[in-house]
């Protein structure tokens, strides 16, 4: 798969280009990451964080058109990456439920 990406300034990028890489805020905290296709209101809040640009995947990145294989594994490693994220919450924790959501919507369970 290839990785073929860009900086865009925030004004120039539209809902549903896809997150290059994982977006930090100033303390190295996860605001988003990498791979997520981005909403309206994802630009908005980025915005908010006093973020100009953010590094998408170019419009001719060929995600779109990957087998099979390719999707299952890329969906793979967005749960894991849900893991290591959620390392540190119990099954009691409010933050589980978050997980769980994120989890369905990964899987496209929603």
């Amino acid at each position: 798969m290839s990785k073929r990406h860009q900086y865009l300034s925030l004004s120039d990028i539209s809902a549903g280009r896809v997150l290059a890489d994982d977006l930090l805020d100033k303390q190295g905290h996860v605001l988003l990451p990498a791979g997520v296709m981005l909403t309206d209101s994802m630009l908005a809040s980025v915005a908010n964080h006093h973020i100009r640009q953010l590094s998408v995947f170019t419009e001719s990145e060929p995600d779109k058109d990957l087998d099979e294989a390719s999707v299952n594994t890329l969906k793979q490693h967005q749960l894991a990456r849900l893991d290591i994220l959620f390392r540190h919450i119990d099954d009691q924790m409010p933050t589980s439920i978050l997980l769980d959501y994120l989890r369905a919507y990964r899987t496209g369970d929603l």
